[in-house]
């Protein structure tokens, strides 16, 4: 086994092998470590080989914080690889460490899209790794089986599902395919919902270096819902490999009975079926859910309200399909300053909201 430092002209293989994984990880892709650098972050990415084929790899994302004194270190969706394989995933954990350590990071998260286990929890913490409740990228998601035929795809949705599907479209609602000019549009929607929901929004030029880093490749659509050409709702949707997920929707607070956004996933569905994704993964419910399933328990009430249990009664009916992954485990360095940044009483629990704030004010800054 050779630990390498892939270089741009290893673009491909790198791809491809994130492409083999499991679940969605466009995020271990090579663009989007492009991607995250617009935003001030490095992409530092370490492979494991052997007779040239790759057996794991990670990028890892390095945010300085302004002083510039110390930094966060990132591995969202990964490391990727065979997690029974514990020589090789051990080595390219210690190497992460090694590397995050030289960039003074405070902390290193690692997320991996792998199913949750126990072993995997026992193995991380013998690495020096330890369990963090607080995800950046959804610990439990909703995916939908798309290797079968339209017409029964929407037989497995939910009845009510269904019906708000072909509503929406008989009464008016079309949705269009956006394109640069409308991600203003999009981001003021986006606003909106952050609004009613409680939640801040990325900076405008995360998502339209997000749209133009994938879109010129035919990796993104953006798709926006109209009636009697009022923009209602728009949604974000990703292909990577033969897998396919939504990252971002927003939608505004006219015309809520006509129900567009049901209709807009469908058009996403259709838009990845067409680009011979097997899976779409809706991305994102509450952990309590998935933990329900995984220790064989009764599923909480949909009737629940707050967080994601909206989004969870949405989301269902378009599948049954929920997975549970393993979660964020942190390898701390400093433990006041990893206090400080993901301690829940300063509502800074999420790395997400970190990246966030610091993306502003590098934007501020400018």
């Amino acid at each position: 086994m050779t630990l390498v430092s892939p270089t741009e002209s290893q673009r491909e293989a790198w791809n491809a092998f994130a492409a083999q994984a499991p679940f969605f990880a466009m995020i271990q892709s090579w663009e989007w470590g492009e991607f995250k650098e617009k935003l001030g972050w490095r992409a530092v990415r370490l492979a494991i080989e052997e007779q040239g084929q790759i057996l794991a790899s990670a990028q890892m994302l390095i945010k300085p914080i302004p002083s510039g004194l110390v930094s966060i270190a990132y591995v969202p969706g990964g490391p990727l690889g065979n997690w029974q394989d514990k020589a090789t995933m051990s080595r390219l954990l210690a190497e992460l460490v090694r590397v995050a350590r030289q960039h003074r990071a405070i902390f290193l998260r690692i997320e991996p899209a792998h199913l949750n286990d126990p072993t995997t929890h026992q193995f991380l913490c013998r690495q020096g790794f330890r369990y963090n409740p607080y995800t950046n990228q959804p610990r439990t998601t909703i995916i939908l089986d798309l290797t079968l035929d339209l017409d029964d795809i929407l037989k497995q949705m939910r009845k009510k599902t269904r019906q708000y599907i072909r509503r929406a479209a008989r009464e008016g609602v079309t949705v269009r395919v956006g394109g640069r000019k409308e991600l203003s549009a999009f981001y003021d929607l986006m606003r909106i919902t952050g609004r009613r929901g409680g939640f801040s929004p990325r900076i405008r030029d995360y998502y339209e270096y997000e749209w133009q880093t994938f879109a010129s490749n035919e990796r993104a659509i953006l798709l926006m819902a109209y009636y009697q050409d009022q923009l209602l709702a728009g949604r974000m949707a990703f292909c990577f490999g033969n897998r396919a997920a939504e990252f971002h929707a927003g939608s505004s607070d006219e015309y809520t009975h006509l129900r567009p956004n049901y209709l807009l996933v469908w058009e996403a569905i259709k838009w990845a079926k067409a680009q011979g994704c097997r899976t779409y993964d809706l991305w994102g419910i509450p952990d309590e859910v998935g933990q329900a399933i995984y220790e064989g328990k009764d599923l909480p009430k949909e009737e629940r309200t707050g967080g994601l249990w909206g989004v969870y009664r949405f989301k269902r009916g378009f599948s049954e399909k929920v997975v549970y992954y393993v979660g964020a485990h942190d390898y701390v360095f400093s433990r006041p300053l990893h206090w400080l940044v993901t301690n829940q009483l300063l509502e800074k629990s999420a790395l997400d909201t970190i990246a966030t704030r610091l993306d502003l004010l590098r934007w501020i800054r400018r």
